[in-house]
């Protein structure tokens, strides 16, 4: 026998260390690292979630940033075809823990609508804070970690008054309605049908089902009641608004909240609502409601603006259907 058929065959070194990735062996430590996340993060978001600190920004920022520092090393060493690949299974990652422990949680649709694009933004950055500091050709670093040091401070707002923004607000939206004033004070009184067509943002949320409303005295109390399906048709919330006639006058009605255990209490705190009326020609009337409320999450940069969008178009639609006549 010769030399050469007495030498077994050999496989080049460099494809011995390769893992086959499609193996079971490859993928179990990948779901078992997954699983791991899921959990710390949900203990973490439920810690918060039942503290003093539920709106703060450590559960909107804070979180997100500890879940893509903790799936960066994960989803690098999955990934070979540059940085796409592993910007998409970060994203899928941070996907799968964000509605795992939603669920485990039992949070709403809602609060994943919402929390959404804060959660894959915050992700966003600390992926591109890993690709600077990759491909920083400078000697120094020290402006690689302006971006890190602007998440830690995004992520106390809240915590305390000191590291608060001003949170009262005070929204208005003005609609002519074909109708006189008595009309107008007789229609907030009527049964009326809120769940009809609106802005596509609205329709995110449950509108009241019930409104009890029999007069507008002043000391009457008017009661809005919800019905909140977290999970569309499940994982029910029944609460509702109580609020008080406080001031009535020609012109003006003022409402003032006295209990509100609805869904919404949990985004923000209902103040009161002032409505004013001004009389056009022709018969029409120029009416001007006013929502009064208290923002309860944090950061203000991104909950802010939204609700007070939100609050202006709940305004109109208001005005629409109660006060236009039916």
């Amino acid at each position: 026998m010769s030399d050469q058929a007495s030498v077994p065959d050999q496989k080049p070194a460099n494809q011995e260390s390769i893992p086959d990735q499609k193996s079971p062996k490859a993928i179990r430590p990948s779901l078992f690292i997954l699983f791991c996340i899921i959990i710390v993060v949900s203990i973490a978001m439920h810690l918060i979630l039942r503290s003093d600190i539920s709106g703060a920004a450590i559960l909107y920022v804070g979180i997100p940033s500890v879940i893509a520092v903790l799936l960066l090393p994960f989803t690098a060493t999955m990934s070979k075809q540059g940085w796409k690949s592993s910007f998409a299974r970060l994203s899928m990652y941070s996907l799968i823990i964000m509605l795992a422990s939603s669920a485990i949680l039992f949070e709403g649709f809602l609060c994943v609508v919402m929390f959404m694009p804060i959660y894959f933004g915050v992700i966003f950055i600390v992926f591109l804070i890993k690709l600077a500091y990759e491909h920083n050709k400078s000697k120094s670093r020290l402006h690689l970690h302006v971006l890190p040091l602007l998440l830690f401070v995004a992520a106390l707002e809240g915590i305390s008054p000191e590291l608060s923004f001003n949170r009262y607000n005070a929204v208005s939206a003005t609609k002519v309605v074909n109708a006189s004033i008595p009309e107008v004070k007789h229609n907030l009184i009527q049964p009326v049908e809120l769940n009809q067509e609106r802005h596509w943002f609205l329709s995110l949320f449950p509108m009241p089902y019930q409104m009890d409303a029999k007069a507008l005295e002043e000391g009457d109390i008017h009661t809005i009641h919800y019905r909140y399906h977290r999970w569309f048709v499940t994982n029910t919330h029944e609460g509702y608004t109580k609020l008080k006639v406080a001031e009535v006058s020609d012109r003006s009605i003022r409402l003032e909240v006295l209990d509100d255990t609805s869904y919404l209490a949990t985004y923000l705190n209902a103040l009161g609502t002032e409505i004013s009326m001004h009389p056009l020609d022709g018969g029409s009337t120029e009416v001007t409601l006013t929502i009064k409320y208290e923002r309860l999450l944090d950061p203000a940069w991104y909950f802010d603006p939204m609700q007070k969008y939100a609050t202006k178009l709940v305004g109109e639609y208001l005005i629409g259907v109660m006060m236009e006549g039916h």
